[in-house]
């Protein structure tokens, strides 16, 4: 399962290197987001990095790829996870968002939202945002829902939560006039082959797609 949700990190700068050197615009997921609202029309060759959990080789592995090549990401962080073993800490993270990164939540423990009652997966969008904005001295406009799961009282709840957009598994690009509370990702798996990456990107480029 790691294997299929990790890109190792020769992959990974492999992926990134084929981005920085075809031209296109690295922007952070609040950068689409603020473009949908706006009715902004993006770069046609941009691409929004998006990584979730907080894992350290985020800091590790991904950071120092992403400062190589002048690209940005955006980490999803679960709250109760950053500054334990194996994940970043805070001040890892607030070291990333001086550089090239953004930040969003992933919630506070990573339940599955639409399995819970009301009134947890409030505090879970609720708390993780507060937590975030505390911690980064940062606004926190967006959620990734754990595991891609959702449903349309898990965006309701997350637009009550005070986010302006939530990020769902998988579903393409993000294209003019789609819901801010269920936007679409490209995944890229552990076994995705750099052939494999570069179909997945130009077919996703049409017009002022992100």
């Amino acid at each position: 399962l790691m294997r299929d949700l990790t890109v190792s990190p020769s992959d990974f700068e492999a992926q990134v290197k084929h981005l920085a050197e075809s031209g296109f615009t690295f922007l952070l997921a609040g950068e689409v987001e603020a473009a949908l609202r706006d009715g902004t029309p993006l770069p046609e060759k941009s691409v929004a990095i998006t990584m979730d959990d907080g894992y350290w080789d985020n800091f590790s592995e991904a950071y120092p790829i992403l400062k190589k090549y002048g690209a940005r990401a955006t980490l999803f962080l679960v709250t109760n996870t950053v500054g334990t073993p194996g994940h970043v800490s805070w001040e890892e993270a607030r070291q990333m968002l001086a550089d090239a990164a953004g930040f969003g939540s992933h919630t506070v423990n990573h339940y599955e939202l639409p399995s819970l009652p009301v009134e947890q997966m409030d505090f879970e969008l609720r708390e993780s945002k507060r937590v975030l904005e505390e911690r980064l001295a940062e606004t926190i406009t967006s959620v990734a829902y754990p595991s891609g799961k959702y449903n349309r009282l898990v965006a309701d709840r997350t637009k009550a939560a005070g986010y302006l957009a939530g990020w769902k598994k998988g579903g393409g690009p993000v294209e003019p006039g789609d819901d801010p509370y269920l936007l679409p990702r490209v995944r890229v798996n552990g076994d995705t082959t750099m052939k494999e990456f570069m179909r997945k990107i130009r077919s996703n480029i049409h017009g002022d797609r992100a």
